[in-house]
């Protein structure tokens, strides 16, 4: 592109910053509009307290739906009552009315100190941020400014639905309103099986995944484990001594007391990441379940029950500091039992703990100790002739 161009396509965007600034401007006034005509007194054939007629009004003038309407007034009213800093900036071409929209979204709710808490903390952080980014800083900031306890708060989970809707041309949309957590694990699952179809056929990315997701109504597919979601909390959230918001990856952030319930969930389907007074990741947890590799090697480690004095090659896999303890899913924190000597580990008050040189140490009920060596394998020899100490 010459020097002409270059030059014209700069004017072009500079003129598309203007006008996006001046229509933010207008959005602004439009919002004060709204505000003072749902304020303006009705004439009393009209004023019951059960009904906005000015609702009605505004659909006719403007040929917009009731519902759409409605949203419109209301927006504008908690824009002018109870966020006119956000007003402002929105007159100022700082922000536009989606980013203006998605705070009175987000803060829906919470009394009028909490919100204007709100508003000062995202207005600090706006610059530069798409509405979607803005909306992350809006959750985060409601999550961990929103002091209610649980049992007041409304239960967002209980709004949960699926609707389908049909379209003529034999085709159909599919819109669900899910957890988050529950949403991550379903994205997730349908990418997984969409790229085990990968390069099979012409199909795109997007094409696969629907495919999968229908295949999954019709039973075609049953996948053993779903891909592990990791949840980023602070450690301090996590030991409930503040409310942050935590990070769901690749979906965003989750109020507090969900990232507590994922990052402490034994089922395995999520990674707890840990962060540090900086932000920064201080500690990665495994799944409850350990990899197939870790499987396989404790397995091969250990070969039979580690209870003293049993041979019983059919086990399972056991944290010897329980997982819902804050035990790692880890090698040194696993070991085998059988399903009896597993049982009797977490209900007959028998303890377990395992050192270096691979014995298990156990204390009965009654306080006796008893140790379980590891089973006696080939040692390697190849260090025999050298001057080299033996790694055990």
């Amino acid at each position: 592109m010459d020097g002409a161009g270059m030059h014209e396509r700069d004017a072009l965007l500079d003129r598309l910053l203007s006008f996006q600034k001046v229509h933010a401007a207008l959005h602004a006034e439009e919002q004060r509009m709204l505000a003072r005509l749902a304020a303006l007194p009705l004439p009393p054939c009209l004023d019951t307290h059960d009904k906005q007629y000015v609702v009605d009004e505004v659909a006719a003038v403007l040929r917009l739906s009731g519902l759409t309407a409605s949203d419109r007034v209301a927006t504008a009213q908690d824009l002018v009552g109870r966020y006119p800093a956000t007003l402002d900036a929105l007159s100022r071409g700082e922000l536009t009315l989606d980013h203006a929209r998605v705070l009175s979204d987000e803060a829906l709710g919470l009394d009028d100190a909490t919100a204007a808490l709100v508003e000062a903390r995202v207005l600090q952080r706006a610059g530069g941020k798409t509405p979607v980014q803005f909306r992350a800083c809006a959750h985060r900031a409601v999550a961990s400014l929103d002091q209610r306890p649980p049992e007041v708060k409304p239960d967002p989970r209980e709004e949960r639905r699926v609707c389908p809707r049909y379209r003529k041309d034999g085709m159909g949309e599919l819109w669900a309103l899910l957890p988050a957590e529950d949403l991550a694990t379903l994205m997730n699952t349908i990418t997984q099986l969409a790229r085990a179809t990968q390069g099979m056929d012409e199909r795109t990315a997007e094409q696969r995944r629907a495919d999968a997701l229908a295949d999954l109504g019709r039973g075609d597919l049953h996948p053993t484990a779903g891909p592990a979601v990791e949840v980023i909390v602070s450690l301090s959230t996590l030991l409930g001594m503040d409310e942050q918001a935590g990070e769901l990856k690749g979906v965003g952030p989750v109020p507090a007391e969900v990232a507590r319930r994922l990052a402490d969930d034994p089922t395995g389907t999520w990674r707890r990441l840990l962060t540090d007074p900086a932000g920064q990741v201080l500690e990665t947890s495994p799944t409850y379940a350990p990899p197939a590799a870790m499987a396989r090697f404790v397995k091969d480690r250990d070969t039979t029950c580690r209870f003293p004095g049993c041979r019983a090659s059919r086990t399972e896999i056991d944290h010897i500091v329980p997982w819902l303890a804050g035990g790692p899913t880890h090698p040194d924190n696993l070991h085998l039992l059988c399903p009896r000597h597993h049982h009797l580990k977490h209900e007959a008050g028998w303890s377990v703990h395992r050192t270096l040189d691979g014995v298990t140490h156990w204390t009965s009920p009654t306080g006796r100790h008893f140790d379980k060596p590891p089973d006696e394998l080939p040692v390697d020899t190849t260090c025999a002739d050298l001057d080299v100490p033996a790694p055990f």
